[in-house]
């Protein structure tokens, strides 16, 4: 039925919605980042800018710290168990994130996930345990998922009818523009409810389960 399943990481298959605010609170710098939150979210400095600058509090961390406390978010009820259903249909798996692309590879190891995509921090190379080192680059910009998502089925030669969708927020509707099924997790806001062909209420996979055994038996 499917060919390629594209989700959404943080509040979809693990349960903190955003990873940024979770590290900084963990790391002792949230009151920093407020400082030019506002800024990034109104638009009056670019994405790329924004990143630069949250992420650039983190100067100095060791990559260890920063993996040790992306593993503690726990996932969501049913997102291990579904992850396996698809991959047990031959499904392509895809993590299209805007958090951090160390916490998607980190899931895509522990998942099996074929493509893991999210935006990046720099490290100094030196020595086992790298530190970050102020700079960042951007793979998935907020909003900006569908260009994402066409990108990874045209290199992977699958089309949009061949492709479910799994999100939370509104920057996952661009995923659901370009599948043909789109599950809403949890969604806060009605505007991705309704452009989702399936709501699930609660932040839990599970159901998903019982949906795919109905549209999609296993053989």
């Amino acid at each position: 039925m499917f060919r390629l399943a594209a989700f959404d990481l943080d509040g979809t298959l693990k349960a903190v919605r955003d990873p940024y605010v979770y590290l900084h609170e963990r790391l002792g710098t949230l009151a920093a980042a407020e400082a030019f939150t506002g800024k990034g979210i109104s638009g009056e400095i670019s994405y790329e800018e924004w990143l630069r600058l949250d992420t650039g509090l983190w100067r100095g961390v060791r990559r260890s710290v920063l993996v040790e406390h992306l593993r503690r978010i726990p996932y969501v009820p049913g997102a291990v168990e579904v992850v396996e259903a698809l991959r047990a249909r031959g499904v392509t798996l895809a993590i299209i994130s805007s958090g951090l692309l160390l916490h998607a590879q980190i899931v895509a190891e522990e998942l099996g996930f074929h493509v893991a995509i999210g935006n990046e921090i720099g490290f100094d190379a030196d020595g086992p345990d790298p530190v970050a080192n102020g700079q960042s680059w951007v793979h998935c910009a907020y909003g900006a998922k569908r260009p994402v998502l066409e990108a990874v089925q045209a290199r992977l030669g699958i089309a949009p009818a061949e492709t479910l969708a799994v999100g939370d927020t509104r920057s996952d509707i661009g995923l659901f523009e370009r599948a043909a099924v789109g599950i809403a997790v949890n969604p806060k806001d009605p505007q991705v409810a309704a452009a989702a062909t399936l709501v699930l209420p609660d932040p839990d996979l599970r159901p998903l389960l019982d949906w795919l055994e109905r549209h999609w038996p296993k053989r």
